[in-house]
């Protein structure tokens, strides 16, 4: 009676044993051709690559360099009348601005930034921009189009580089940059403060223009107001020699 039930249970362990390799088994295979499968789908796979650079498409290039003078004139309507803007006005440019520079950033991404003109554009627009780096980039910008030919852009590189320098807390170095105490029409003009060891005849190799010529271009747009000070009151640090590499 025991050697039965010991042979019943040695033929039933036996049977749930080969049961499990089989399914082990069954299940390997079904893994295997489920890999094969998706190797076979891969192989099949074509990846094309359809991106051209303006270096290799001539039309690419003549639409982006196109688009960018479009881009230009469209941020110089936008600062027609600029003195008398509003504040709700220049909020409005102010955002419209945003959406130029991030579309010059992709032209410049896409390699498309090759002429002069090409440079010279994206300098203005970045000029126009919100932070310091910005400035530094159109101060960039418009140096390589002076390299490439176009001497008219020396001012955009002094627009830039006083731009760049009170935005980063220092003195300017030609005179360019003025701001508004007031957003309101009764609001005044003042010149930041300017670096006083800056050569005069730098300022107007660059900029065309004197100092006395921009103390009186921000006096003529306080024309009609009562403007105490000329000067702005922030206080800013000296811009010796030696603070702009390759520059200044």
């Amino acid at each position: 009676m025991i050697k039965t039930i010991k042979k019943i249970n040695s033929t039933n362990f036996n049977f749930s044993y080969r049961m499990s390799l089989c399914l082990i088994q069954i299940t390997l295979i079904f893994l295997y051709f489920l890999i094969i499968a998706g190797c076979s789908t891969v192989s099949k796979t074509t990846y094309t690559n359809s991106y051209k650079s303006c270096l290799a498409d001539k039309e690419l290039y003549q639409a982006r360099s196109a688009e960018l003078q479009s881009i230009v004139k469209s941020d110089q309507e936008d600062r027609i009348n600029f003195e008398m803007k509003t504040s709700e006005e220049l909020q409005g440019m102010a955002s419209r601005d945003v959406v130029r520079r991030k579309r010059v950033g992709e032209i410049f991404g896409e390699g498309c930034l090759q002429s002069a003109a090409d440079f010279s554009a994206a300098a203005l627009i970045y000029q126009h921009g919100d932070v310091s780096d910005h400035f530094m980039q159109s101060f960039l910008w418009s140096k390589r189009a002076v390299v490439l030919g176009d001497a008219k852009q020396k001012d955009l590189k002094a627009l830039g580089i006083d731009r760049y320098l009170v935005n980063t807390g220092h003195k300017q170095l030609f005179g360019s940059q003025a701001t508004k105490t007031d957003l309101s029409a009764k609001g005044c003009w003042c010149l930041h403060m300017i670096e006083p060891s800056f050569p005069e005849n730098l300022r107007f190799e660059f900029s065309k223009r004197t100092k006395k010529d921009f103390i009186n271009w921000v006096s003529s747009m306080n024309q009609g107001q009562e403007c105490k000070k000329l000067e702005c009151e922030v206080e800013l640090k000296p811009t010796p020699k030696g603070t702009i590499l390759g520059f200044w």
